[in-house]
């Protein structure tokens, strides 16, 4: 007895352009699956990211403060008043000299500390993980911490500056040497994060390379700047804007050791917004500010990522 044969029957593929974009968006192995894996995570970002900032620039655009219950537009009111504002421009001066006094020490030592670690030592691990500890202590901790260290009698003075045979320095009651201790206690923070990042980096570079560079007589000078240098531009870029943002959005420490003193000699571009919003409730002149810092950083960043491309 034979059986007949069922007819196979076959899904009516979508025709026209509609079929082929719901085809190429909806098949098995298209990118709506890839979006709805990440869907969750984007919708944090656009909650707690995005729409901040959209607000942001509305608010800046506003006269809003919650003591006179004012929510008016201004338009461009706020910026002119920052461009005409003396603490303002002071504050801008402060945050560029502690940027950029941080980010060039803070590239410089942690690319040296990566590439003696990158080295086969003894006790490499150790090391790594010992010089780790400064990027796990709680932020908040960090700054009373060094306040501390900093005190005419602290540790800084007794263990470093005086045996150098000079005067102890009054760091944080100092308006020539305010700056400087942030700029220590800072580069103390972000170094060994730099470090994780100047290591993962190194660590992609063949090491054929290094030994196509011995063949040929080259020193260890010579690898290091026709070699790992171009090699790793990528990475020192990622470690100049991850250092440039963490530095010119950085509240709590001035808050803390300082709030801004002395003579507001320490009173960067973030304490001002902060000040403006929350201690004299003008948000619309703060938002301002604050995107005026994000313009800069967006500015600084593209400048970075000009002079440290690769051209493939």
């Amino acid at each position: 007895m034979t059986v007949a044969a069922q007819p196979v029957t076959r899904r009516r593929k979508l025709r026209g352009p509609l079929g082929r974009i719901l085809g190429s968006w909806f098949g098995p192995a298209q990118p709506f699956w890839g979006f709805l894996f990440v869907l969750p995570i984007l919708t944090l970002f656009a909650a707690f990211k995005f729409w901040p900032v959209l607000y942001a620039i509305w608010l800046s655009f506003t006269n809003t403060s919650p003591v006179s219950h004012t929510s008016d537009f201004v338009g461009l009111a706020n910026y002119v008043s920052l461009s005409r504002d003396p603490q303002f421009a002071r504050a801008l001066t402060i945050t560029g000299y502690y940027v950029f006094g941080t980010v060039l020490p803070v590239v410089i030592i942690s690319l040296a500390i990566a590439l003696l670690l990158n080295q086969k030592i003894k006790g490499r691990g150790l090391f790594r993980v010992m010089l780790f500890f400064p990027a796990i202590i709680p932020i908040i901790v960090v700054p009373i911490l060094w306040q501390f260290l900093f005190h005419p009698y602290g540790l800084v003075n007794t263990a470093v500056v005086q045996p150098l045979g000079f005067e102890p320095i009054n760091w944080l009651t100092s308006t020539g040497a305010v700056i400087p201790a942030f700029i220590i206690s800072t580069s103390w923070r972000i170094v060994p994060l730099c470090i994780v990042i100047f290591l993962a980096g190194l660590q992609t570079i063949p090491e054929e390379l290094y030994e196509a560079a011995k063949v040929d007589g080259a020193s260890m000078l010579h690898q290091f700047r026709y070699v790992t240098i171009p090699r790793l531009k990528p990475t020192i870029l990622v470690v100049v804007v991850f250092a440039m943002t963490l530095t010119a959005k950085n509240l709590v420490f001035m808050l803390v050791m300082t709030n801004g003193g002395p003579d507001n000699a320490s009173r960067t571009l973030s304490l001002f917004i902060y000040e403006m919003g929350f201690r004299f409730s003008r948000f619309g002149y703060a938002s301002a500010g604050a995107i005026v810092l994000l313009v800069l950083i967006i500015i600084l960043t593209a400048i970075s990522v000009r002079i440290f491309r690769t051209d493939d």
